[in-house]
Order: C-alpha cells, then structure tokens, then sequence
C-alpha cells in the first residue's frame, strides 16, 4: 500500500473512532451504527478501484444545508446543555461528507481537524468507560495519522500541517525506503510514549470534579462527589435517565438464603430536616452519633444500646458499591448490625437510623457490607436502637408563612371536617394525640400532592425561579410540576407548617432484580427522595408523596446479552469513574500522602532491613574492622566491573547499527566489530563536532557533507570510508599492521578538528 494510501487508511480509521465516541458520549446507538458504518464505507467506496466520490457541488449543498439546520436548531433551543451536542452533531455529518468528498492534501486536513474537534467533544461531554476508551484508542491513532501525514506532506512539497511549521524536517527519508518506515516506526512510538506521559502529567497536576447526573445528583447545586448532603431547589433543570449501576444488592430471609423482595426496598442514605430559606434547600441537623469499629472478626456489629430481640423478622441486605463513591452506608429501616467485609470505623445516628463511614478516602470506596434489618420493627427494638428512653420532641416550624396557608387551604378544599379541627388543635397537650395527628394531615397533604392538580416530570427548564416567592411555595400555588425532590419537599413543608413532625430522606428504591446474577441493581435513575413522618416516639412513617412517572417505561424492557455479562463490565467501569473520571482535587491530596506515607514507610523499613542482616552478618562471621574494609573492596571492584561491561555492551551496540551488523551471526559480528572499530570512533569524533550521519545518508555522501564543513577533515574522513568500504563490502582482513594504519587515521581526523585553522 503506497504511502498516500495508508494516510488516507488511517485518517478513516481516526474519523471513525471520532464517531464512535461522540456516539458513545450521546448514547445513541443510531449514531454509532450509521456513522461509523458510512464512515469505514467510504475507504472501499472512495479508494476502491471504481472510486465514487461526491461532486465539489453535492459536498458544499450538503455542508450548508447542514449548517442551516444547526443555526435553526440553536435558535430554538432554551437550554444550553443542549447546544454542545447539537453542534458535534454538525460536525459529525460534516466529517462523514468529507470523506465521500476527494480527497486532497487540504481535504485530509480539515478530516483531521474535524475529527479532532469530535474527540475533544466526546470527552468533555461523557466519562464512561467505554467513551474514555474510545478516546483514548482515537488518540493514540491520532499522534500516529499527524506524524504519518507530516512526512508524505513534506515529501509531497508542503512543508506545514494545519498551517504550522513543520517538526519533523529533520527527516529526510525517502518515501519508499525501508529506513524511512523503521524511523518513522520508532518516531511513532516516541510520540506516543510523549503523549501518555504528558497526559498523565496533565491527570495528575489538573484534577478535575465530574458532577453526576440523574434525580439527586444532578440537582445539586454544590457539585459534590458522590451522593449530595443536601436538596437545593435553585438549580430547576432537564434531567436525563441514567442507568449507571451504583450498588448491587442480595436480600436474604430469615432463614438466610437468597430470595426476592416482596416489596420495594427503600435504601436510605440520609435524613433532612431542616429549610434554610436563604439558600432554599434542606439540610441535616447535627444529631448524636455512635462510633463503631468492626474489626476482622466475622461477626455482626450489633447497633442497639440494648439487647435486640432478633426473633422477630430479620434480614440481611449484603450491598456492594459498583460505581458510588461515597461515605454513606445505605441500609433498609430499620437496621439492628452490621458486619464489613474489610475492618472499617463507622458512625450510627440513632434518632435518624443512618450510617456513615470514617475510613472512606477519595481513592477508595467502601467494600462491601451486610446488614441485618427489621422492616417492620417494633417499638421495642427501635426504643433499644435509640438508647431506651426518647424525649418528646419539640414541635417543628417552617420559616416561610405562607406554606401554613397554603396547607390550611389545602385542608379546607379537602372537605374533611376532622382534619381540619385537628390542625387548629394543639398536638403537645396529648402525645397520644399528636402522632395520630400527624398521620392523619401528613395521608392528607400526599392525597393532595397525588392528585390530577400535580404531574410529575423531569424537566423542569419552564420552572421560572421568582427571587421573592420561595421555590416550594411556587411548586405548590402557580407551577405544580416537579420531580421527587419538589414532592418531598412540598409535603415536608406542608407538615412542618402545621406542627407535623416530618423529615425528608434521600436514598434509592430497590426493584429491579438482576436474573444473570441473582443480584438487584440500584442504578443513578433509582435515586428517590420522600418523607417520613413521626408516629411514636421512636416510629417513623414512610410517606410518598410522589406520583407515578408517565416519562419512561413502567416495565423494565428485556435484558440483551450485553446486560446480562454487565457484571464482568460493572467493577471494571466503577474502577474508572472513580478513581480515573472522578480525580479531582480531594483524591490529589489522598494520593500525595499515600504516596508520602508508603515512601517513608519503603525506606525506613528497607533501612531496618539492611542494618538487621548487617548485624546479624557481623555477628556471626566476626571477620572485624579489617574485613570489612575487603568486604568494602571487593564491593568497590564490583561496582566498577558492571559500569565497564555496561559502557562496553552500549559502544557494542552502537558500533552494531553503525556498521549495519544486526542480521549478522555472533562471529561475523565480534570480527566487523574489531575490524572496523575506526570508522565507529570516527563517527563518535565527528557526531561531538555536530557532524551526525543520519540514518539513510550513504558512508560516501556523509563524506562529501563532512568535506563540505570541514575539508581537512572530510578528506581524512573519506580515508576513512573507503577503509572501512574494503573490510565491510571488500573482504579484506586486516593484519595488525593495517589496524594500526587505521587508528592513525583516526588520530589524524581528532586533530584536524581540532585545529580550526584548517578548516574550508
């Protein structure tokens, strides 16, 4: 295949593996098939035997038709996440045009560029695993289409790519030569270590922070990692599905074998409870905590301040984090211990039933953990969860007004003359009363919000903030749209605003159960907020006030062979999320003192090692202070017996590429070696004056560029060859005589450079 050829070869291969990834970055698997297909069409269309290519007036109408339809599409697009996209769109049927279009020099170039700009793209706008590979494969292609094009460009008479200077001019190579494809071999491979070395560079000193997407992910307003402390209502969106796998779970019975769930598991990670109106979201208010250790013992951690009485119904969730990198432990209602498959410290919030972990870094996640829960547990076991005595709390309150006349009025459309008294009543005169109470407005607010008046959506671009009306207050009077976030907050408000006791908790639902592996799988989609309600001292109520989604399949679609083997795929893309695409600066600062730690942990301890066999060598052989002066001697000698065989097999080396003796047998070459060892030296003599013989240059014309310079010396210098042209090409051996004639050539060369008088 001629050069030109392999140019246009793997300026394809690099324009499809662009399109791939921006395909893979927009999840369109329509894209993927269709372009990248069309794309690797286009060798055997364009570059066949017939070659079909487009009309110069076919490529420019279908560029402008394309830039017409991406000006309207940008025109009427409200949401700015959206133009990005659009845009490599554009691009993407941009580049596949030009490859039906001929290809000229110029036309290789704009390829280049526009796959270029497609790569760029697919990597700010995706961190999958596979489009991290698609990237990085389409890279790697790249340096070596760059490097390939320069040199058949230069050969062809341009001496630029992409309108810069040329680097590689310094490599005047023939085109079909086989030097030129060794060197442009080993240029490549340069390049490429470059390359990866420079991009690991740039990994290690810029981190970055990836900010999820999907419900309670993308709605956070403080980009975090991982899974968000707090709700914020300020940041109304589009937000999109995202079936990444977060954690895997195996439920087990009572009697401890595996089974399916009867019912929806609710995951709870935290509890909030607290509106600050300021900054319109809620947080967590600081609660006590227990701090536990589990060790390498393989028993449960049991939670409770006091005896549990575990004959009830108890299960076992065992949960492992594939793709979350968080300190939260998640865990069913209500959970009585914990066991972890590695030692961990931990903390448990018995009034809110959750669980952090202590020993969580930015490098690592989580191992994975069993716990042992009661769904349905009774007031005795959450009363020795909580310590055994509750205090009644004081009655919570809601910082914006009119959220309590909102909910009055929502009581007095509801018709029902009970709830109705029971808010204008007073809950603190009677505990017995209050948690009734609570149920009974809480069941009505959710009828409320579940009614036809409120529709669930992800898409909350037309939900125009009002910098005096509270985000919640205007979900409830004038918007009514919302996702889970909005629901939950609507009825944790509603509750507080009338003296309810209500909380929000932010988690996953667990129902989709895993057929290949017997697992269930809680993937970013299944990230859910709702609220639970005081109805004891200690018992809490789930209440959802969220209704069903019309945005997506009520029923999961069939499994492909792909889903079915994503439990091989799933630990291998949790691995590169979060320790790769989710490097930021929190995972620099852990990695700086591991590195720290381990290197002064490596010396010290390589120190220690090294004076133990000291000692215990000076014990037992006794050889004094005069032995160990020897020992030192012969420690010495050796030292400078390996940097002598090391110069030596490098001059060894050097002396076989310069006399071209790779190919030859061992004895061939040990005889070339020391016959032609003047003209090597010669070489070195001449490469230290600047003077270096490139790789395809002939001895004999090195000679003429030497005399060129230098014409005392290029004189010497052609003894020189023509020497060494009759020992390597002529047969002769040399006698001693002749060698000594030879190496007096060599001196001859050292001083005529070294006189500069001489010089021509």
């Amino acid at each position: 295949m001629r050069d030109w050829q392999v140019v246009r070869w793997k300026n394809t291969v690099f324009a499809s593996l662009a399109l791939a990834a921006f395909a893979l970055a927009e999840r369109s698997f329509a894209v993927l098939v269709l372009a990248v297909g069309i794309a690797l069409a286009s060798w055997v269309i364009t570059a066949g035997g017939r070659r079909r290519m487009l009309p110069v007036w076919a490529v420019v109408t279908l560029l402008v038709m394309t830039f017409a339809i991406a000006v309207s599409g940008i025109s009427r697009e409200t949401d700015p996440a959206d133009i990005p996209p659009l845009i490599g769109l554009v691009v993407a049927i941009a580049l596949v045009v030009r490859l039906y279009a001929r290809r000229t020099l110029s036309d290789e170039r704009q390829v280049l560029m526009l796959a270029g700009v497609l790569v760029v793209a697919a990597a700010l706008q995706s961190s999958d695993l596979l489009v991290g590979i698609m990237v990085f494969g389409a890279t790697l292609a790249a340096v070596g289409c760059v490097i390939r094009f320069r040199l058949v460009s230069s050969g062809s008479g341009d001496g630029s790519l992409l309108g810069a200077p040329g680097i590689l001019t310094s490599l005047e190579l023939p085109v079909q030569s086989r030097a030129r494809r060794g060197e442009l071999r080993r240029v490549i491979r340069i390049a490429l270590v470059m390359v990866l070395f420079l991009t690991l560079l740039t990994f290690v000193i810029f981190p970055r922070s990836i900010k999820p997407t999907g419900a309670l992910f993308g709605m956070s307003a403080h980009g975090e990692r991982g899974f968000p402390d707090r709700i914020s209502l300020l940041t109304p969106q589009r937000i999109d599905r995202s079936e990444r796998e977060l954690l895997a779970m195996e439920w087990q019975g009572p009697d401890g074998i595996a089974s399916a769930i009867a019912e929806t598991i609710r995951l709870r990670g935290l509890t909030l409870d607290r509106y600050d109106r300021e900054d319109a979201q809620w947080v967590s208010r600081r609660s006590a905590s227990q701090r536990f250790v589990i060790g390498e013992a393989e028993e449960f951690e049991t939670l409770g301040l006091s005896a549990i009485d575990e004959r009830f119904s108890t299960c076992t969730a065992r949960i492992w984090p594939q793709g979350l990198q968080t300190d939260v432990i998640f865990s069913p209602w209500a959970p009585i211990a914990i066991r972890s498959a590695n030692p961990q410290t931990f903390t448990f919030a018995p009034t809110t039933m959750t669980l952090r972990t202590l020993d969580t870094d930015a490098l690592g996640l989580t191992a994975g953990y069993e716990i042992r829960v009661q769904l349905h547990a009774s007031e005795s076991t959450l009363a020795a969860l909580q310590g055994g005595s509750v205090r009644i709390p004081a009655l919570p309150t809601f910082p914006v007004p009119a959220i309590r006349e909102e909910a009055l009025a929502i009581l007095d459309r509801s018709g029902d003359a009970g709830a109705v008294e029971l808010a204008g009543s007073d809950p603190s005169a009677d505990p017995e009363n209050r948690w009734t109470r609570n149920r009974r407005l809480a069941r009505a607010f959710e009828e409320e919000l579940r009614s036809e008046r409120f529709r669930y959506t992800l898409d909350l671009r037309s939900f125009a903030l009002d910098p005096v009306i509270d985000p919640i207050e205007l979900f409830l009077t004038k918007y009514r749209f919302g996702h889970c976030e909005y629901f939950a907050s609507a009825l944790c408000a509603l509750c507080q605003s009338i003296g309810v006791d209500a909380r929000i908790v932010t988690g996953f639902l667990v129902d989709k159960l895993d057929s290949a592996s017997g697992r269930y799988i809680v993937r970013e989609s299944d990230a859910h907020a709702w609220v639970e309600v005081r109805t004891g001292l200690s018992q809490w109520t789930m209440i959802d006030a969220t209704p069903a989604s019309d945005e997506g399949p009520e029923s999961p679609a069939p499994e492909s062979w792909a889903q079915v083997l994503r439990f091989l795929y799933s630990p291998i893309e949790s691995i590169w999320r979060d320790h790769i695409a989710q490097f930021d600066a929190r995972a620099q600062t852990t990695l700086v003192n591991r590195f720290n730690a381990w290197s002064q942990g490596a010396i010290q301890r390589a120190w220690e090692s090294v004076a133990a066999t000291a000692r215990e060598a000076s014990a037992s052989s006794q050889v004094g202070a005069s032995g160990y002066v020897w020992i030192a001697s012969i420690a010495v000698t050796l030292c400078f017996a390996i940097s002598a065989a090391a110069l030596a097999r490098r001059r060894f080396r050097r002396a076989q590429r310069a006399l071209g003796l790779t190919r030859f047998d061992r004895l061939h070459r040990n005889f070339a070696l020391r016959d032609g060892a003047f003209y090597v030296d010669a070489l070195d003599l001449l490469a230290q004056r600047g003077l270096v013989r490139p790789a395809n240059l002939l001895p004999r014309a090195f000679a003429l560029r030497v005399s060129a310079a230098h014409l005392r010396a290029g004189s010497i210098f052609g003894q020189v060859v023509e020497r060494f042209y009759a020992i390597r090409f002529g047969g002769q051996r040399p006698d001693a005589c002749a060698r000594r004639a030879d190496r007096q050539l060599v001196v001859q060369l050292r001083e005529a450079l070294l006189n500069r008088h001489q010089r021509g």
